[in-house]
């Protein structure tokens, strides 16, 4: 399982960040999708990514951040 650090997604006025673990960057997109619908294009377009290897966790949100106003 890896761990993906996502941010420069979740917006309002400033850029938010989610953790989601995931065996790969496809299956983090799908749970990220599902997760958080409306903010779907920004996975696309913005996200940047830091991956850590190997974590002993389920797949899934493990915690999240919308950006502030």
């Amino acid at each position: 399982m890896k761990l993906f650090i996502i941010n420069e997604v979740l917006f309002d006025y400033t850029s938010g960040m989610a953790v989601i673990a995931a065996e790969s960057k496809e299956q983090c997109r799908e749970i990220f999708i599902k997760e958080f619908e409306y903010h779907a294009k920004e996975f696309d377009t913005c996200a940047e990514f830091t991956v850590i290897e190997d974590v002993k966790v389920a797949a899934g949100v493990v915690q999240y951040v919308y950006g502030g106003g």
